[in-house]
């Protein structure tokens, strides 16, 4: 009897296999002082055979690589988070996607950056894109696949075209948002997909680097942004601790 029961048993843990949490095989995590940070560029590459590098980059920025987040989705931790900075290297078996590879980074963080974190929905400030006075400007797109483009004027950070192929009003309304940094809220809801250039306009406050991004979207799409309240989905930094070195 005895034995029939675990016989049973050995034939249930087959049919609902046991899960493992995704992980690297190895890893290094190195901090950078000052003076490594201001020589060794920024760097991210996932590359084939399960190899990842991240080169001189905070935990916040790693953070937004490893949960896929916007700037503007990512609270709390310490100040540390977005000065510091951090050189990754990890391998893992196999070829693995980058959904997988991200999972096994956010292992790694919460082993080697003692990472705690929550998800949670927060009211907060962001912008609706709705038609302007006048109506759409938007052109039905001849683009083969969606593409969402920011793209460095020169002189360098001075100014800025956005550039949009086969995008949805709602895909626009995203690629806005990512580049400045909160989050757009498509209200126009116009069907279709359409190719759009923004720009230039101006990086900063100032009026002498050009229009700002505000006019340039009505002038040129025929749309506005206002300013609203929304739902914003958060992760919140509950602990981070610096690793020890390797």
């Amino acid at each position: 009897m005895i034995r029939a029961i675990c016989t049973d048993l050995l034939l249930v843990l087959a049919a609902f296999p046991q899960t493992s949490t995704p992980a690297f095989d190895v890893a290094s995590v190195k901090a950078l002082d000052e003076a490594a940070a201001l020589r060794t560029p920024v760097g991210f590459r996932i590359r084939p055979g399960g190899r990842l590098e991240m080169t001189n980059v905070t935990l916040r920025t790693i953070l937004w690589e490893a949960y896929g987040l916007k700037p503007y989705q990512l609270s709390g931790g310490p100040g540390w988070m977005n000065t510091d900075t951090f050189t990754i290297v990890a391998k893992a078996e196999g070829d693995p996607s980058r959904q997988q590879t991200m999972a096994m980074l956010q292992t790694l963080l919460a082993d080697r950056f003692q990472l705690k974190v929550h998800r949670e929905v927060r009211e907060g400030n962001v912008y609706k894109m709705v038609i302007a006075k006048g109506g759409s400007k938007l052109q039905p797109s001849t683009a083969d696949q969606f593409r969402f483009t920011t793209y460095r004027n020169d002189p360098p950070g001075v100014s800025y075209t956005l550039v949009g192929k086969k995008a949805s009003t709602a895909q626009i309304a995203e690629g806005i948002g990512s580049h400045l940094g909160v989050r757009v809220v498509d209200g126009a809801g116009i069907p279709g997909e359409f190719d759009c250039k923004l720009g230039p306009f101006a990086g900063d406050d100032n009026p002498d680097s050009g229009p700002s991004i505000f006019s340039v979207i009505q002038e040129q799409l025929g749309l506005k942004l206002e300013a609203a309240k929304g739902p914003i989905e958060m992760l919140i930094v509950d602990r981070a601790e610096k690793p020890s070195a390797n």
